[in-house]
């Protein structure tokens, strides 16, 4: 997390830090990344705060949610290829049994259902996560500050939509590991493996947006 957070937070260090072509030090990059990780503002963050153009409550908004959209990126690209792996995994999960002709339709139907799923939990936080890359690209190559500053202050409002689908994919992903190991030993009952497909394709399954994704 804490390398991630350097990544992404380098091309405005080098907007705020940077004199002329000199480079900036990595030591200076690290200790930046570790207080936006470790606090809400101080004043280790002031030239970041001069370049925003923002004080107070308003740039402890703005570094909340900065802080918020670099670690559900840093969940997102974490947890993906996970997800991804769980609609191969499911094709070789180890059953108990000969499950029966209905239990084997019904687990091929919420199979599917769970790859379109997470394809389409995939694009839409994708699409998300893009508005924030949109508006920080701008500021880093354009010095759009005050679109980046609006984002930055509006940005909560996408934050209850991207963290209900983060949250779910980390749960599943976790669950997923946990029962799919166990079933390496043992196998799984075609009950409790209806069951858990069941409840990913409820989890997964898309919710009626709550905002038409404009907050800039």
């Amino acid at each position: 997390m804490l390398t991630f957070t350097e990544v992404e937070m380098f091309p405005l260090i080098k907007l705020a830090f940077a004199e002329g072509n000199s480079d900036i030090n990595p030591d200076l990059v690290g200790r930046l990344a570790n207080a936006l990780l470790s606090t809400n503002a101080d004043a280790r963050l002031d030239p970041l705060r001069l370049t925003l153009g923002l004080e107070g409550a308003q740039f402890r908004d703005g570094i909340f949610s900065w802080k918020g959209f670099i670690f559900y990126k840093w969940q997102f690209s974490e947890s993906m290829s996970s997800l991804s792996k769980i609609g191969l995994e499911m094709e070789t999960i180890k059953l108990k049994g000969r499950p029966d002709r209905t239990s084997k339709e019904l687990a091929a139907v919420l199979k599917k259902s769970i790859r379109d799923n997470i394809r389409t939990t995939a694009l839409n936080c994708s699409r998300v996560l893009a508005l924030y890359d949109d508006a920080f690209r701008d500021l880093v190559h354009r010095g759009h500050t005050a679109a980046f500053r609006k984002f930055l202050l509006d940005a909560p409002l996408l934050f209850v939509e991207l963290g209900h689908m983060m949250g779910m994919v980390s749960h599943i992903v976790s669950y997923w590991s946990y029962r799919y190991r166990a079933a390496e030993k043992g196998g799984i009952n075609i009950e409790e493996y209806l069951d858990i497909l069941r409840e990913f394709n409820v989890g997964l399954a898309a919710r009626r947006p709550t905002h038409d994704h404009s907050v800039t």
